[in-house]
């Protein structure tokens, strides 16, 4: 009987612990470890549209989602921005099994990847292939030819804490591409990014023209930006969406890591930004996702289904790939590294005493992509109410696919665009400024992997937008053209077209 208590005991310390290990770490089995299920249910889809997003109009585990329709877009909620950004999520990273076993539309030839600059500040698009394996560095290269797009905005490397760097991936897809080159091809005037039923028109018939069918063309124009993670030390790889790709090998000191060729490795989807022209909105509707278990977050508030406010405390236990110290709230997302060249730099104007190439500790400081005080979005009062409806239509999309999709597995931080599509300013939205222009909805919005150290204080501040870089915002008249909004707009060599029945490459 003594034998029976003990072992009776000791599993009931167990079942404790794992309960206490689910409620306290970041386990992924479960949606209700992480997401707050008594949420104001203030966005959500009805299995019967869910259904519909999906090719067989049903629902099956990792099954294949179409796109949205971006011509018929027709916003009146923060919550139609987010149903579409979610759905254009769940279409990017579906099985293409007619492009091979394990592969992703994002990996299809619907989309390119966007090389970086050469020696001339020109990029290329490099068409998706079978065969072809992406490539994908820490935001370093421009002199020894690797494929990739630069890595964060602010000119940082980021490293996972197993010492594993952090690789970046910007594709378009091929309503970008094709647009792009009918313009500076001199067939599209090129104001702005396409909206219109009569702008896709003129795209899909310059493509043909070229011998090209868009299989997707009511996608409208998308740019995504993605970012990876070696699998070999990563935890729970499984559930990542993973490809195999080319990253860097560098030649490292204990201050500089310095590219000296490629080598192949399977990759892990940390985050992705996810962008594109929408009906009405020429400034792009920009979101983000992140893989759940990516890193900790900081305490934020919601509205539960009794409209109460509830406190949720931040992360302080886990096991976090981009962060060791999930107890430290205070010395977080503090760079240490630059990269410049071909090189991974530790030494810079304003770094940490006796800093080498290592990892930082990066935790999410707005959570649903909103400040925690003052006014986020004409449609929401207060942030509470902006964080429940991110909040809600996480659990529904969640709730609904089926099975052990992986898609599951990664959260949408939020979108952010602005009011009637205005050219933006850079300033989010704020009780004291809601001048023509400004960020809404997520107005504060960052992805941990990609703005780690540029996630602003708590205040609402000219910094704390996507669109403080896409945009004019140094201009008088904030401006809507494709070379403001995109980056890579202007960089980009265009496409190859036939002229005469032979293929031509434009200048």
């Amino acid at each position: 009987m003594k034998k029976i208590i003990l072992r009776a005991s000791a599993l009931a310390v167990l079942v404790l612990a794992l309960m206490w290990a689910c409620k306290s770490g970041n386990s992924i089995d479960s949606d209700a470890d992480y997401l707050p299920q008594d949420v104001l249910q203030s966005c959500t889809l009805t299995p019967e549209q869910f259904d519909t997003w999906f090719d067989k109009g049903k629902a099956t585990e990792n099954g294949f989602v179409n796109a949205a329709n971006s011509l018929t877009f027709g916003a009146k909620t923060n919550c139609d921005f987010y149903k579409w950004s979610e759905q254009m999520f769940l279409w990017m990273t579906s099985p293409a099994d007619d492009f091979g076993i394990g592969k992703r539309v994002i990996e299809s030839p619907i989309f390119y990847t966007v090389s970086p600059e050469d020696s001339l500040g020109h990029r290329t698009f490099i068409q998706h292939k079978k065969g072809l394996l992406l490539s994908a560095v820490s935001g370093l290269e421009k002199s020894i030819g690797i494929d990739s797009e630069e890595g964060q905005a602010t000119g940082d490397a980021l490293m996972a804490k197993d010492g594993s760097m952090v690789y970046y991936i910007t594709m378009a897809n091929d309503v970008y591409a094709q647009f792009l080159t009918a313009v500076k091809d001199g067939k599209m005037s090129g104001k702005t990014f396409p909206t219109t039923q009569s702008a896709l028109d003129s795209i899909v018939a310059y493509a043909k023209s070229n011998n090209v069918t868009l299989p997707d063309a009511t996608a409208l124009a998308m740019e995504i930006k993605t970012s990876w993670v070696d699998v070999a030390k990563l935890k729970d790889a499984d559930s990542y969406i993973q490809i195999d790709a080319l990253v860097p090998v560098y030649n490292k000191t204990p201050t500089k890591w310095t590219i000296t060729g490629q080598r192949k490795a399977r990759l892990a989807l940390l985050g992705m930004h996810v962008v594109g022209s929408v009906a009405g909105h020429p400034e792009m509707v920009w979101s983000t996702f992140e893989h759940k278990a990516v890193s900790p977050n900081l305490s934020y508030q919601y509205v539960d289904k009794d409209n109460k406010v509830r406190t949720v405390k931040g992360d302080t236990k886990g096991d976090w790939p981009l962060n060791s110290k999930p107890e430290d709230t205070v010395n977080i997302n503090i760079s240490h590294m630059k990269f410049k060249g071909n090189a991974v730099y530790a030494t810079f104007e304003g770094a940490p005493e006796g800093n080498t190439v290592s990892p930082s500790n990066s935790t999410r400081t707005k959570p649903w992509g909103v400040a925690d005080n003052g006014v986020p979005n004409p449609r929401n009062a207060t942030p509470a109410i902006a964080n429940s409806e991110v909040i809600s239509i996480n659990n529904s999309v969640m709730s609904m696919l089926v099975g052990k999709d992986l898609r599951k597995n990664y959260m949408f931080i939020g979108s952010t665009w602005t009011e009637k599509g205005a050219a933006p300013n850079g300033r989010s939205y704020a009780a004291t400024d809601t001048a023509p222009g400004v960020a809404v909805g997520s107005s504060q919005l960052a992805n941990t992997t990609m703005e780690t150290y540029i996630q602003n204080g708590t205040g609402y501040n000219k910094q704390g937008s996507c669109f403080l870089c896409h945009s004019s915002f140094n201009r008088k008249v904030p401006q809507l053209s494709p070379d403001t909004i995109s980056h890579v707009f202007s960089d980009l060599k265009p496409l190859t077209v036939i002229i005469g029945g032979k293929e031509v490459k434009l200048k």
